[in-house]
């Protein structure tokens, strides 16, 4: 039997869930088996449980109540109404602290029966959406299905072997070719962070999906490549900042330079969770302390990634296991996209070019990914470059840009604006990918 047990009676915590059976084959699949007498998530410590009735498997997640705004309410009614015509897409547009994942959540409720696939461009920015309990793939993971066959026999699903699978026949290393999709098998397709969405990836979703509900921050940069203007004007907006999002310091600072003050402007200067300070060198030991440094050049983005290797330690010109690394090129026979972040789990050396082991940030893993050793530490792209080789760079620094769809807990940024880009969705871009802390830096002088 299965029961919600009480508060830890030693700090009051909460608990895991309680798994009461007969033994660990009645266990659900999945499900953690760790003492008889369970272990409090909080202080750890051992309590003695009275056990409560037995409720329904799985048990119902207690949900708090919660009251939608208006304009939440007016979006979730109009949404529903879109549902029932025919209508193929609508964009939902919402800035930073307006609840669009809360409404992400409600839809997922309310269209049971329904087959509904969320997506999102970046591996971040699924993962963002996992960790608040909305199930999520990758927009490529979407369209594109991996497919292993032996060079000499075909198509087939293989034999394992260790890490790999090995053809049935001549059990040699099965190869990896990505295929897209006929037809996305759902209903509805939700895609999220839908703003850094260019009109290849909108042509792409809308060729294989039937219903398309388009999310995203209308207030940020636009997408690299061709602009299909999904979020220039959004059919719904959301733009009344709820009253816990509005206590945050970063929220505030990201939309007071979304109306377009600047950061010295800001009268908090620092608020809790960010601060705006000035500059006059970049120093290691306070930059490994971010999750990633932002930027707006990539010589700025090449000398901290370049210093922050040197403090860690890393000495190879190439990446080693442990480092994290980003894509700048998309390429379907490997399965890999621009903008991809991954980390290395891996390296083998061949003849031809060095070849990786991958893990992005919601677990997919990518074996065998030859990677041009070129490109490291190189300010761009190289342009002479073929299908099957993938062009990475080290991505402890990034461009604005290049992080869009993606959040980190911990954030540093470097103002860099050139005159061509608007200055205020690029510093409220580059302030809403922190989560917990937010540092904005303002240089004096040449960095």
């Amino acid at each position: 039997m299965y029961s919600v047990p009480p508060a830890c009676p030693k700090c009051k915590g909460s608990r895991k869930l309680v798994i009461l059976a007969e033994n660990f084959e009645d266990m659900p699949p999945g499900w953690d088996y760790e003492h008889p007498r369970p272990k409090c998530d909080v202080c750890k410590g051992m309590g003695t449980l009275h056990e409560e009735q037995p409720g329904e498997y799985p048990p119902p997640r207690r949900v708090p109540s919660f009251e939608f705004s208006p304009d939440q309410q007016r979006a979730i009614d109009e949404i529903s109404a879109w549902l029932d015509t025919r209508d193929k897409r609508l964009s939902l547009g919402g800035f930073a602290g307006t609840g669009k994942t809360t409404i992400i959540s409600k839809l997922l409720q309310m269209v049971k029966g329904r087959t509904v696939r969320v997506c999102a461009p970046t591996g971040k920015a699924a993962a963002v959406l996992r960790n608040k309990n909305v199930d999520a793939s990758t927009l490529h993971r979407l369209i594109y299905q991996p497919q292993t066959f032996c060079t000499l026999h075909g198509i087939q699903s293989g034999e394992k072997d260790g890490d790999k699978k090995r053809c049935s026949i001549c059990h040699r290393p099965l190869k990896v070719n990505w295929v897209r999709v006929p037809l996305i098998d759902a209903d509805l397709v939700i895609v999220d962070e839908s703003s850094m969405l260019n009109l290849t990836m909108v042509e792409d979703v809308e060729a294989l999906a039937s219903k398309i509900l388009y999310v995203g921050d209308h207030g940020q940069l636009e997408p690299i490549g061709k602009d299909p203007g999904i979020m220039t004007s959004p059919d719904i907006r959301l733009e009344q900042i709820h009253r816990q999002a509005a206590q945050s310091g970063i929220i505030q600072l990201a939309h007071h330079m979304r109306r377009g003050s600047g950061p010295l402007n800001w009268s908090q200067g620092e608020s809790g969770d960010a601060r705006v300070v000035r500059i006059r060198k970049l120093v290691p030991q306070i930059l490994k302390q971010f999750d990633v440094i932002l930027c707006g050049y990539n010589k700025t983005r090449k000398d901290v990634n370049a210093s922050i290797r040197k403090f860690r330690g890393f000495k190879d010109p190439l990446p080693e296991p442990g480092e994290r690394i980003i894509c700048l090129q998309n390429d379907s026979d490997l399965g890999i996209y621009n903008g991809l972040l991954v980390n290395v789990q891996a390296r083998r050396e061949s003849d031809g070019y060095p070849k990786y082991d991958l893990i992005d940030e919601v677990g997919n893993e990518y074996y065998d990914i030859p990677v041009h050793p070129d490109q490291f530490a190189e300010e761009k792209k190289i342009e002479m470059w073929s299908k099957g080789i993938g062009l990475f760079d080290f991505g402890y620094a990034l461009t604005t840009h290049k992080s869009q769809g993606s959040e980190w807990d911990s954030v540093a940024v470097i103002e860099q604006i050139a005159r061509a880009w608007n200055p205020a969705r690029w510093r409220y871009t580059a302030a809403t990918r922190a989560a917990k802390r937010l540092e904005y830096w303002i240089p004096q002088g040449r960095m």
